[in-house]
């Protein structure tokens, strides 16, 4: 049975199906693309900001700060300096080592005149040579840390405690070195032994 209806669309040919096609998947292809594109901008733009340095201060404040290295100021590193010489030694024992760092810095000997540059002079302080002292906390509840901080002002006044001493060991902890042979010993306080500049 024929149609009597007009025919107003024709099938289409193999070229215009084609580049049918064609149109259909570069549509696809641009809509697939730019849609991630537009969302992955969405979210590099959020952690720039995340990351910008004006805003990463305040969203991680404290994360910040503890990347600042500590740095003692002269006070605690000479009094960490005696807590760790003196540990053991009676409060005497603490100013004795408190006037041999200040003897050592009036007198130039083994020190540029600054605290940091007496007490971390290579090989002069034991607690130093194997430690950073920055790396170290000054607790102040630790009373023996209180007790060396105090003989370390106690001496700024320039009082004698040990008569001059720049030099001294602990003869029951390290042999005698060759310099206690040379040196004139002032005094013996607590375990250690305190030595002059002049020779014998």
């Amino acid at each position: 049975e024929s149609c009597n209806y007009p025919i107003f669309l024709h099938q289409p040919t193999g070229k215009s199906q084609r580049f049918s096609l064609f149109l259909i998947t570069c549509c696809l292809i641009v809509l697939g693309v730019l849609i991630p594109l537009n969302s992955g901008n969405k979210e590099t733009a959020h952690y720039a900001l995340a990351a910008s340095p004006q805003t990463s201060s305040s969203i991680h404040p404290l994360q910040h700060s503890t990347l600042e290295p500590m740095r003692h100021d002269d006070d605690t590193l000479a009094a960490l300096t005696i807590y760790f010489e003196a540990k053991g030694e009676s409060f005497a024992g603490k100013l004795a080592v408190a006037a041999v760092i200040r003897n050592r810095m009036i007198h130039h000997f083994h020190s540029d005149g600054t605290v940091r540059g007496t007490v971390l002079r290579p090989k002069q302080f034991e607690p130093w040579i194997t430690r950073n002292p920055d790396d170290i906390p000054f607790n102040p509840s630790n009373t023996k840390m209180q007790e060396s901080l105090m003989a370390w002002k106690l001496v700024q006044d320039g009082r004698k405690v040990v008569n001059g001493a720049v030099l001294f060991y602990n003869p029951d902890i390290v042999k005698s070195p060759r310099w206690a042979q040379v040196h004139r010993k002032v005094a013996k306080i607590g375990g250690h032994e305190f030595f002059h500049t002049e020779r014998i």
